[in-house]
């Protein structure tokens, strides 16, 4: 059984997402349910809960008030939201997972059952950190994104980004530092994430930086960034790459 805290500081938010769980986790076991920062610390230390559901703001508080208690948390975090469009943008960066209300049972069920696999527990921390950054800087300030590989979780910060290359269902990172991060996410979850902070989808496989471009070359369709990489623009892109780099 996976023993799961209800953290919300409405009761009929509470006893819904209770009625929930029993009808569609039956291995999810609901051993308390709190509607503050006090009490939810009180029963996590009681309870060493699998998952907590944690709503954002709280009497007394918010949810990553709780998490500051737990340094080194071991259980899986689902937060359960109303925030408006521009915070759930931040928890996407940070690899946080999320509900928003009203909350649909199925996706609550996903969210739960996947809590069966431990790696999303673990340096929890780090995607914590990686959300306060980005709901603190303002729209045009430096984001940080969370980037799950098999062994690590990496937080990096946007703007190092060079480009990023698919590879079925993987892709890599190329950073300006010349490093590279290969994650077990489409290039597309990325591409809709990235290009409102100057990013281009150039070609099916390449996602740009506009602010590596150095230089396009007519003649092939090519695109030179300032690593000296070298990368092929689809002929259906190349119309849309060009008005961008018209624009910069």
């Amino acid at each position: 059984m996976l023993k799961v805290i209800i953290a919300d500081d409405v009761q009929d938010i509470r006893e819904s997402l209770a009625k929930m769980l029993a009808a569609c986790c039956p291995a999810a076991e609901v051993v308390a349910s709190t509607e503050s920062v006090e009490t939810t610390v009180a029963a996590i230390k009681t309870h060493l809960p699998d998952v907590v559901l944690l709503d954002v703001e709280m009497k007394d508080g918010t949810g990553f008030d709780v998490l500051k208690q737990f340094p080194s948390a071991r259980f899986k975090v689902i937060f359960v939201t109303a925030y408006q469009h521009y915070s759930f943008e931040a928890f996407r960066f940070s690899a946080l997972d999320y509900l928003l209300k009203p909350v649909d049972p199925d996706l609550l069920a996903q969210a739960v059952n996947k809590a069966a696999d431990i790696t999303d527990r673990e340096k929890l921390s780090l995607k914590i950190d990686s959300f306060l950054h980005n709901m603190q800087e303002t729209s045009k300030g430096p984001k940080k994104i969370v980037l799950r590989t098999i062994d690590n979780i990496h937080v990096v910060t946007v703007n190092d980004i060079v480009h990023c290359e698919a590879d079925q269902s993987y892709t890599t990172f190329y950073l300006n530092d010349k490093s590279r991060i290969v994650v077990t996410r489409s290039l597309s979850e990325f591409d809709e994430l990235l290009v409102p902070y100057q990013f281009v989808r150039i070609h099916q496989s390449y996602l740009v930086n506009t602010s590596f471009i150095k230089r396009f070359n007519k003649a092939d369709n090519t695109l030179l960034l300032s690593d000296a990489t070298v990368l092929p623009v689809s002929v259906r892109k190349k119309e849309q790459l060009l008005q961008l780099l018209a624009s910069l």
